[in-house]
């Protein structure tokens, strides 16, 4: 389940949702949502597609975070 300091509003403006990990690099900004809430919004640290885990320096807590596609839908955010 999500665990996450507090739930701050989603950035809705351009934001696509990710279908496929192998899409993200290295430094691309993404939010972790769930139940119409963003949980985590970060850069990307590294991924491994084969385990939908992406893993991301979170902004608000400044820690590394695992994310997995099968507890939230992930949104990468245009530069």
């Amino acid at each position: 389940m999500p665990v996450a300091n507090a739930p701050t509003p989603p950035t809705t403006a351009r934001a696509k949702r990710v279908r496929s990990i192998r899409t993200l690099r290295r430094g691309d900004t993404i939010e972790a949502r769930s139940g119409g809430e963003t949980y985590f919004h970060g850069e990307v640290q590294d991924t491994a597609p084969g385990l939908s885990t992406v893993w991301i320096r979170d902004e608000s807590s400044g820690l590394r975070t695992a994310l997995s596609m099968d507890d939230f839908t992930l949104w990468k955010i245009p530069a």
